[in-house]
């Protein structure tokens, strides 16, 4: 009898099941968000954050699906490997084996960004949880050298900042989604690591809940996906001294107003 042949590797699959799983979550819940959206599957106006219809048709998905809804093109492309790149670092590095942390930092900045997009008129806010996601990474990041585009190498504590610049420059508008993002990020890194460190209480705790549903997991070294070096969105982190190449810098745009 024959010797039997191994079953053939699924790399993409095999890469897919390493993803830790929030960063999968928000990957997955982009991708079919997005493409339910751009098949016909679901009108846009349904995944939209539209106050009214939260309000008084309890359609409370929306405050969920206005963070993952994107429109097909290249710009969906980098904007889901970014938010894949940046989310595993920071489950894999900054939140290692403390799934609950993560999941509250999640639920802190996106309701921080829900009630700036009821006084903004937000609709969209997928660019800000890209940027809340980012800046965190920068600020534990500080003085990690990052290359952005064409070529310009700063530390990555200025990475958000750069690119809400681009964003204002390609669009021609205040990038609102973006800033909303980036200030809410703040805050809880405020809250959680500067003012305790300066010796102030820590207000901003996990709620134990979460904690009880999310247990904390042994650390495994080297993280999940991990190639070497640390990469932060819109920019590439380098690890001294190798030397990287350049990402491209694709416009998140602002926060969408209805109708544009």
């Amino acid at each position: 009898m024959p010797p039997q042949q191994p079953s053939a590797r699924n790399e993409i699959v095999e890469w897919y099941q390493s993803i830790p799983p929030i960063t999968k979550a928000l990957f997955t819940l982009s991708i079919v968000t997005t493409a339910a959206s751009g098949l016909g599957l679901i009108q846009p106006s349904s995944l939209i954050l539209y106050w009214p219809a939260v309000r008084s048709k309890l359609q409370l998905w929306r405050l969920v699906s206005c963070f993952f809804f994107n429109k097909f093109g290249l710009g969906f492309a980098f904007n889901l490997y970014f938010l894949y790149r940046n989310s595993l670092q920071l489950e894999t590095e900054i939140f290692q084996g403390q799934p609950a942390d993560y999941i509250f930092f999640h639920l802190f900045s996106s309701g921080l960004q829900l009630a700036a997009a009821s006084v903004f008129d937000m609709f969209v806010l997928s660019d800000g949880l890209l940027l809340s996601i980012a800046y965190l990474w920068a600020q534990h990041n500080r003085d990690t050298p990052v290359t952005f585009m064409f070529g310009i190498r700063f530390k990555a504590l200025y990475l958000p900042w750069a690119m809400i610049a681009t964003d204002f420059l390609m669009t021609g508008s205040l990038p609102r989604a973006s800033i909303a993002g980036m200030i809410s990020s703040h805050i809880y890194y405020y809250l959680t690591t500067i003012y305790p460190s300066q010796g102030g209480q820590r207000f901003l705790q996990t709620p134990q809940f979460l904690k009880r549903l999310f247990p904390a997991t042994v650390a495994r070294s080297g993280g999940v996906g991990g190639s070497g070096g640390v990469r932060a969105g819109f920019g590439q982190a380098q690890e001294q001294p190798r030397g990287g190449g350049m990402f491209g810098r694709h416009s998140w745009g602002s926060g969408q107003r209805l109708g544009t």
